[in-house]
């Protein structure tokens, strides 16, 4: 009886399937979507406003640098057929990419505050100036790493072979050093090729969630002087939301329940979230944009912030 207990036990755990055999087209036009909907939005921004060196070159940083990490999920979807080597290489620079743009942000949203008149001049000024520094630290912070790996390569205490010396933080967390592997699961559950390091690196998603906190704040501060809708606000928001969405779900139980998940359970469980989350900063990015041609629009609009 003990012994049919445990088969009976078995019989009733989820057996996860080999995964998808290939990457869903439908998932790959949505990410082939969230690439042109980021470069129309670049356009639109360099055609139909008048932004102009910092108040352009801090947002279109991050349309680009978005558009680069849907195109390399995109990609993705090719494998073998498009070239492990060069894959590896666009998912060191879809990591690094994002986590130097997404600081700059700040410095864009403090700039269109003090020039829109959601703030006042000195205010706004010193804003400006204090995101600059922050972004540019972050930036300098990561260039640091990348460029202590090239000094001194990877330290030994990066893969547990020896113990931790001073410096070694630096060139163990470098994007473009260490190993990068395909994402196992990733591959497995949707069929497509996305390259990740091998070893976690650490704060590569700090400049994001800044981002994030300081537009809701701006959000919040340009509804109480802009005429509706808040466009910056809404932006942030939705983004907002769809990092959450962006969560991947654990399998439910219920599922658990009826036996193993459905190929297309599996694949949609990550396919879907973060492709959620990928529309969400894609409308965040337009409404930004849309923020912009009304302050450009108002009255109040300064030529400068000083």
């Amino acid at each position: 009886a003990s012994q049919e207990q445990k088969n009976s036990g078995r019989n009733e755990e989820p057996v996860l399937l080999s995964g998808s055999a290939r990457a869903s087209p439908l998932a790959t036009a949505g990410y082939v979507l969230v690439v042109v909907g980021h470069l129309w939005v670049l356009r639109v921004h360099a055609v139909a406003t008048g932004a102009e060196a910092l108040l352009f070159a801090s947002l279109a940083s991050v349309e680009v640098a978005l558009a680069l990490e849907a195109a390399v999920y995109a990609l993705g979807a090719l494998g073998h057929s498009f070239g492990l080597p060069l894959l590896t290489l666009l998912g060191r620079v879809r990591l690094l990419g994002a986590a130097v743009a997404w600081p700059w942000l700040l410095p864009w949203a403090s700039e269109l505050s003090c020039r829109c008149g959601a703030v006042s001049a000195g205010t706004g000024s010193t804003l400006v100036h204090l995101t600059v520094v922050l972004a540019g630290l972050m930036g300098a912070f990561f260039a640091l790493r990348e460029v202590s790996f090239a000094v001194r390569g990877e330290p030994p205490s990066a893969t547990g072979a020896a113990a931790a010396q001073l410096g070694d933080c630096l060139p163990g967390q470098a994007i473009f050093g260490g190993q990068f592997r395909l994402d196992k699961a990733d591959l497995e559950e949707t069929g497509r090729a996305v390259f990740v390091p091998a070893r976690p690196r650490q704060g590569l998603y700090i400049g994001s969630g800044l981002a994030m906190l300081g537009h809701l704040a701006f959000g919040v501060v340009f509804m109480r002087t802009a005429a509706l809708p808040p466009w910056l606000l809404l932006g942030a928001l939705v983004a907002l939301l769809g990092r959450w969405f962006g969560q991947l779900p654990p399998v439910g139980k219920n599922m658990r329940e009826k036996g193993a998940p459905t190929d297309s359970t599996l694949l949609w469980r990550r396919e879907g979230p973060r492709l959620a989350c990928r529309l969400g900063e894609l409308v965040w990015l337009w409404c930004c944009v849309q923020e912009l041609q009304r302050c450009e629009a108002s009255p109040t609009w300064l030529a400068v912030c000083e």
